[in-house]
């Protein structure tokens, strides 16, 4: 009986402990949130820009609007990536807090690899057929592209020219579906690759036909090419 008194007193003093320990707690979340909130060691001071080239760090912290003088727990992280990520130039946002009064934005740029002619003057296209920014003429060493830009002729045709060797001196390449990649070479060679699919297959298939002087050449089905 004595034993089962003293369990019973030992359980009220721990009951007894929580409301203080529950209250300690609220007051240390209080304190921690003011401080994030409110104390000057916790606002915003730089925001740190990385891997731009393309992009200087002024157009980016123009559409990033990410105030400085600010709680940074306040910035919204969300908000940022999406303003910047729909810029075209750039291929993926990273966001972070770097406590405790840095906003730090990484961002991986598009980096173009051919041209495409359109209405509002030249798309920069990259290595995912992507529309990575426009200019008012094609820089020098990029092919011009016949086929829209962020569509599946332009996947499939970039698939094709990532695949190219340089030495075939590729003149023009034109894709009005994802099934049509047609491409003109110096040497007046016209060969159909028809899709993006089995791009190396079908290289090496059409520089074989190539080198037997065959100037149109067909490797649409890689298996059973076809050459005149």
């Amino acid at each position: 009986m004595a034993k089962t008194i003293k369990t019973a007193q030992k359980k009220k003093r721990k009951s007894s402990k929580l409301p203080w320990l529950f209250w300690l707690v609220g007051v240390a979340l209080v304190a921690i949130l003011w401080s994030l909130y409110q104390s000057k060691w916790f606002i915003t001071q730089t925001v740190t820009i990385q891997g731009v080239s393309r992009l200087t760090p002024d157009q980016v912290l123009a559409i990033a609007g990410a105030p400085t003088g600010e709680p940074l727990i306040s910035q919204d992280l969300s908000g940022i990536n999406q303003r910047l990520i729909a810029m075209p130039e750039v291929k993926s946002v990273l966001v972070e807090r770097g406590w405790p009064t840095t906003l730090l934005i990484t961002i991986t740029e598009r980096i173009p690899v051919a041209v495409a002619a359109t209405a509002g003057g030249f798309n920069l296209i990259d290595d995912e057929g992507k529309n990575s920014g426009v200019v008012g003429a094609p820089p020098a060493g990029l092919l011009v592209i016949a086929a829209q830009p962020d569509s599946p002729a332009m996947t499939s045709a970039i698939s094709i020219i990532a695949a190219i060797p340089t030495e075939w001196q590729v003149t023009g390449l034109a894709a009005t579906t994802q099934d049509s990649v047609i491409a003109n070479l110096a040497s007046g060679a016209v060969i159909v690759f028809g899709s993006g699919d089995f791009a190396q297959k079908k290289v090496e298939v059409a520089s074989a036909l190539l080198k037997q002087n065959y100037l149109s050449i067909n490797v649409s089905a890689p298996d059973a090419p076809s050459a005149k």
